[in-house]
């Protein structure tokens, strides 16, 4: 939002009386607090989904005997944290929303010497919050904010070592990465069959998985500015879930 926009949508309102500044201080750090302890719970759960598949992709690559088909079902646990991150992402937002809206609305007056506030009734919007806590996005957009900005990496670099583990199978069964890795295309692909499985499936499965994560990462892409709550004020009916 540039300055002018802020300017032209500036109101006059009434300042708040001074008894009330410390109280909303202390409230404002008790929240930055709590969105702390979930931006680190956040930060944990990223930590183990790199340990996961660090620790999949050692075991794939040092035993020839582990089908490489381990790697993508490893996936299936960065999937898994990347679904209880995304439920800690929205117990975060509220509290950073909440950080947000008294930046916005009570600090930038105080630090302009200005008693125009930004529209919105950010007062009864807080207040409304309090009584009745909700979260401000839905499970499916948190959980594609964090595929979006951390997950999509590790799932790709599952993907490149799944092929590097595909190509470094010799056609005997065993795994080198000299000498007997596959050496054309048509045998690349026949390795990623596994047991009854044709190579198409599981390249199928693959595919299809992939272009579900773009096509979450793109609908996630399209939302609105999240601060959007903060700037009005308020939350278009049927945006907000109980907490």
């Amino acid at each position: 939002m540039s300055e002018s926009d802020v300017s032209s949508r500036r109101v006059q309102g009434d300042p708040l009386p001074s008894s009330a500044v410390t109280p909303i201080v202390h409230y404002y750090r008790a929240e930055v607090g709590r969105g702390d302890i979930w931006r680190q719970r956040m930060d944990v759960t990223t930590n183990w989904a790199v340990a996961a598949s660090t620790a999949i992709v050692s075991v794939t690559f040092s035993r020839p005997d582990v089908p490489h088909v381990l790697i993508p079902l490893g996936g299936t646990i960065v999937l898994l944290l990347m679904c209880i991150e995304g439920r800690r992402y929205r117990l975060y937002d509220v509290f950073r929303r909440r950080t947000r809206l008294l930046e916005a609305h009570l600090f930038v007056p105080y630090l302009l010497h200005d008693t125009a506030l930004l529209p919105g009734g950010w007062r009864q919007q807080l207040a409304e919050d309090l009584l009745q806590p909700s979260y401000k996005m839905s499970f499916w957009r948190a959980t594609g904010w964090r595929l979006r900005r951390n997950y999509i990496w590790v799932f790709l670099l599952l993907m490149l070592c799944w092929i590097a583990r595909v190509a470094a199978q010799a056609p005997d069964g065993h795994m080198a990465f000299t000498g007997r890795h596959v050496k054309t295309m048509g045998q690349l692909y026949e390795n990623f069959a596994f047991g009854p499985l044709p190579a198409w499936l599981v390249l199928l499965a693959a595919v299809l998985f992939f272009a579900a994560l773009g096509a979450w990462i793109w609908w996630v892409g399209r939302a609105p500015d999240p601060d959007k709550w903060v700037y009005n004020g308020r939350v278009r009916s049927g945006q907000s879930w109980p907490i």
